[in-house]
């Protein structure tokens, strides 16, 4: 039997516009301490204050500040992320896609700026996660794996900078790598044990369309694309489906060098949407182990800040009707309790939304679809560009407190050389 959602009452164009503009409004103001536990994203805000510093020197930039955000379906369409890198690439300059999965791990796969294309003999591990056999799936969750020679990926991106990351393992075969269509090297993934392995190639910056393709009868597994220049990322690292948990799922050797080796300025959490509909969590199990997830990512990359977006308001079908979704609230609640006691930011999407029962006006207006559960393309914008409202209100603020602390240091510093002279 086909499942049908109840699309709801029609409503009146002009009652449609009103909303449409009422949402934007509210969306565009900026909340006092819209991002809970604010001061987790201090070292971010220095690598971005540092970064702007140099961005606004005579010399070109030569640094890049990555964000990488982790999440179920909300990011994988990389509209939310999308936006969030246009706009932060409008800012603090353009540093590419960053990290991508290789090929096309799943239907409907894409990253805004870049376009993917694979020959028909690889296999995909990771995007049914219920089935991930060695776990050995990198950095983003989803490897592609074939044995067979003349199998081929490819990428157009911009950058000056491209990393192919794949499985190095026992009896791994070659790949040959070519940029505009030369061949520039081979890379053997044979090895005497299994781990990882990165290619790194420098190139001329700007557009660039990159192949590799399998040589000879040999295991050969890839891992993702990493294609940057100087400037900011906002990455999409977005599996349809997926819950927090499944991060512990994850080869964390495999993971853990990856992340380090990668060393991201920020790190986004963005899940909840699939545990709240879940009964297999409560507040108390969920929380425990999202605070194992935030300990471990910590642990692997201490450097790193890491900034928890909650998950939207969503409403479900009841007797042709549709009615609020009270489950996500445990989920938001052991998400802050976390971010509270692990050190990390939480922005809290739903209340930016409007709060509780907000969908239904999303739906109304546009911006959400009929599901009652995800956005429509201008929906996820809006929602990306409150949440870089609040990060820059954030990072005004902290810029502020330095130099205020600068100004206070200074202060004290010369009234102990004036008190020091006879």
């Amino acid at each position: 039997m086909r499942l049908r959602y109840y699309a709801g009452p029609r409503i009146d164009p002009a009652r449609k516009l009103a909303l449409t503009e009422e949402i934007g409004t509210r969306m565009k103001d900026q909340p006092p301490q819209a991002i809970a536990y604010g001061s987790a994203l201090d070292g971010f805000y220095a690598l971005l204050e540092s970064h702007e510093s140099e961005l606004r020197d005579t010399g070109p930039l030569t640094s890049t500040v990555r964000v990488m955000q982790f999440g179920d379906s909300h990011t994988a369409a990389d509209m939310f992320t999308g936006e969030a890198r246009r706009v932060f690439q409008e800012q603090f300059g353009n540093g590419g896609i960053g990290y991508s999965y290789p090929g096309h791990p799943f239907p409907g796969y894409r990253i805004l700026g870049s376009e993917r294309s694979q020959s028909t003999g690889w296999r995909t591990q990771g995007n049914k996660f219920l089935q991930l056999g060695d776990a050995q799936t990198g950095l983003g969750g989803i490897s592609i794996s074939t044995g067979r020679p003349g199998e081929w990926v490819t990428l157009d991106a911009p950058c000056s900078t491209l990393e192919l990351q794949y499985l190095q393992q026992p009896g791994g075969g070659s790949l040959r790598f070519s940029d505009n269509g030369v061949d520039t090297a081979e890379i053997p993934t044979d090895a005497p044990a299994t781990g990882p392995g990165t290619y790194t190639y420098f190139c001329t910056p700007g557009d660039h369309h990159f192949e590799v393709t399998t040589e000879h009868s040999a295991p050969v597994t890839l891992l993702g694309w990493v294609a940057t220049q100087p400037g900011v990322t906002w990455e999409s690292i977005g599996i349809n489906g997926a819950e927090a948990p499944l991060i512990l799922k994850w080869d964390q050797p495999l993971f853990s060098q990856y992340l380090k080796d990668n060393s991201p300025a920020l790190i986004v959490l963005a899940y909840g949407t699939n545990e709240a509909a879940s009964s297999f969590w409560d507040e108390a199990s969920y929380e425990q182990t999202f605070a194992s997830i935030i300990d471990n990512l910590h642990q692997y990359v201490p450097e790193s800040s890491i900034l928890v977006v909650g998950p939207p308001d969503r409403s479900v079908a009841q007797h042709r009707a549709w009615h609020p979704f009270a489950g996500t609230d445990r989920i938001i609640q052991a998400q802050r309790t976390v971010c509270r006691a692990h050190g990390c930011a939480y922005w809290d999407q739903r209340k930016r939304m409007g709060g509780f029962g907000a969908m239904q006006e999303w739906v109304y207006a546009g911006w959400a679809q009929p599901d009652h559960t995800h956005f429509t393309g201008e929906g996820y914008r809006e929602l990306a560009d409150a949440l870089l409202i609040d990060i820059e209100t954030g990072y005004q603020a902290y810029k502020k407190r330095q130099t205020e602390s600068s100004v206070t240091t200074a202060q004290g510093a010369a009234i102990g050389n004036t008190s020091s002279n006879p």
